[in-house]
C-alpha cells in the first residue's frame, strides 16, 4: 500500500472485537465492565456473546444471547458450535473467548486466519479438583486432560490472556502470553449522587461478603462470625451472591441466625458496590482449593477501594498483599472462631479500622487498579490488528 492509498482517520474502519462467553452472565465484571466497555471506549467496535434474556446495547458495546442448554454436555457441544457462523459472519479483527469449552471453536477459527485470543480467568486444571458436579474419583483424569487442552490453547491460540500471575505460570508455554490482572475499576467517573462515599462512622452495615456463597468459599466460618461478633456488637452480616449449591441458603435456618444475617441476594455490580461502601468490614475466608492460596483476590482489592479493612485467609500472599499496605488481618479460614474474634476487635476499635481502610484504599489506587490493566490489554489488541487498523485507532 502506497503512502497516498493508506487509509486516513477519516476513511480508515473502526476495528472490530467479539467476546464471547456461555457460560458468564452478560454483566460479569471482568468481561462487560471492564475489558469491553475499555475497548469500546478506546475506539472499538464490540459485540458481546454471553446469558442474557435480550439483545440489548450498552456503553457502546452490543450484546447478544447464547444458547441456554439444558445441561452442560449440551452446553459443550451443541452450545458452543452453534456460534460458529454467527461468530464467522462478524469478520472481525480480534476474537476473545472467555471459557475452556470455547478452546476447540478458538482454534477453528485460528484455522480460518482469525486472530483468536483466549481469556484464562482461573488456573484450570487444578480448578477442577473442586468441582462439586466432577464425580471424585473422575476429577484426577478430568485434571490431566485439561492440562493438555490448556497446553493447546496456549500454542494454538494468538495469544492467552491471563487475570493474574498465578494464572500466567498455567500457561507458560503459550505463543503469546500477557497478564491482565483482575485489579477492580477505580469508577472515578462516578457521581457522589449515585456513589456516596460514607464516612466510616456512618456507614449502617458491620460486616460484608459479596460472591459466591459454599463451603470452600469459607460459608461456616462466615456464619460464625455472624453468631459471635454479630451478636456481641448488635451488628449483621451482609451476603451478596448465590449459594452454590443452592441447598446451602438452608443454614440461614439454624438457630441464632435470624438477626445477625442479611441475605440480600444476587446484585447487579453497582448495587453490590453501593452495599460494600456502607459496611465496616470485609470477609473474604475462602478455604480452597489449594491453588487459590495463591491466585490475587479480586474481592479483596475491591474491598479496599470501598475504604473496607478486610479479615481474610491466612494465605502468605494475601497476608503479604495486607501487611504491606496495613489494611488488615489475616486468620486461619477454617476457624471461624478466630475470624469472629479478628472482627470483634476491629468493631471494637473503629479508629484504626477506618485507618485499615484508607491505607488500603490508597493503595488500590497506586498499585491495584485496573486502569493500567486495560492499556495492557488495547497493546495487545492493536498488535494484533492490521498495521492500518491500528494506525489509525491510536491517532
Amino acid at each position: 500500500m502506497t503512502a497516498s492509498s493508506a487509509p486516513t482517520p477519516a476513511t480508515a474502519r473502526r476495528p472490530k472485537a467479539v467476546h464471547v462467553s456461555i457460560v458468564h452472565r452478560s454483566t460479569d465484571i471482568r468481561i462487560f465492565h471492564k475489558q469491553c466497555r475499555s475497548l469500546a471506549a478506546a475506539g472499538y467496535d464490540v459485540v458481546l456473546y454471553a446469558r442474557t434474556d435480550q439483545p440489548y446495547d450498552e456503553a457502546g458495546v452490543s450484546v447478544r444471547p447464547v444458547p441456554e442448554p439444558r445441561s452442560r454436555a449440551a452446553r459443550m457441544t451443541v452450545g458452543v458450535w452453534s456460534l460458529w457462523a454467527p461468530l464467522l459472519a462478524h469478520r472481525a479483527d480480534v476474537y476473545h473467548f472467555h471459557d475452556p469449552e470455547l478452546i476447540p471453536l478458538g482454534l477453528a477459527l485460528r484455522a480460518r486466519g482469525r486472530q483468536v485470543v483466549f481469556d484464562a480467568h482461573e488456573p484450570l486444571p487444578s480448578q477442577i479438583m473442586a468441582k462439586h458436579w466432577i464425580p471424585a474419583p473422575l476429577r484426577p483424569l478430568v485434571a490431566r486432560i485439561t492440562e493438555v487442552l490448556v497446553r493447546v490453547a496456549g500454542r494454538g491460540m494468538s495469544a492467552v490472556v491471563a487475570a493474574s500471575p498465578l494464572v500466567e505460570g498455567v500457561y507458560a508455554g503459550a505463543r503469546r502470553l500477557v497478564v491482565v490482572n483482575n485489579f477492580p475499576i477505580l469508577y472515578e467517573d462516578v457521581s457522589a449522587e449515585s456513589h456516596p462515599d460514607i464516612p466510616y462512622d456512618e456507614r449502617p452495615r458491620g460486616m460484608v461478603y459479596v460472591g459466591g456463597l459454599s463451603d470452600l468459599r469459607g460459608l461456616a466460618s462466615m456464619l460464625e462470625v455472624a453468631r459471635v461478633a454479630g451478636a456481641r456488637h448488635g451488628e449483621k452480616l451482609t451476603l451478596i451472591g448465590p449459594f452454590m449449591p443452592p441447598e446451602l441458603e438452608a443454614r440461614l435456618s439454624d438457630p441464632g441466625l435470624a438477626d445477625v444475617i442479611d441475605y440480600v441476594g444476587v446484585k447487579k455490580p453497582a448495587e453490590a458496590r453501593r452495599l460494600v461502601g456502607e459496611a465496616r468490614v470485609g470477609l473474604i475466608l475462602q478455604i480452597g482449593p489449594e491453588a487459590y492460596k495463591k491466585n490475587l483476590p479480586t474481592k479483596m482489592f475491591e474491598y479496599m477501594a470501598e475504604g473496607l479493612p478486610v479479615v481474610a485467609s491466612h494465605f502468605p500472599l494475601w497476608k503479604g498483599i495486607l501487611d504491606d499496605a496495613g489494611a488488615g488481618v489475616t486468620v486461619p479460614p477454617e476457624d471461624g472462631r478466630a475470624a469472629a474474634e479478628a472482627v470483634s476487635r476491629l468493631l471494637a476499635d473503629p479508629k484504626e479500622a477506618a485507618a485499615m481502610g484508607e491505607r488500603g484504599r490508597k493503595a488500590v489506587h497506586e498499585k491495584y487498579s485496573w486502569e493500567p490493566e486495560a492499556r495492557t490489554l488495547l497493546a495487545l489488541y492493536d498488535s494484533l490488528l492490521p498495521r492500518e487498523i491500528a494506525a489509525a485507532r491510536t491517532r
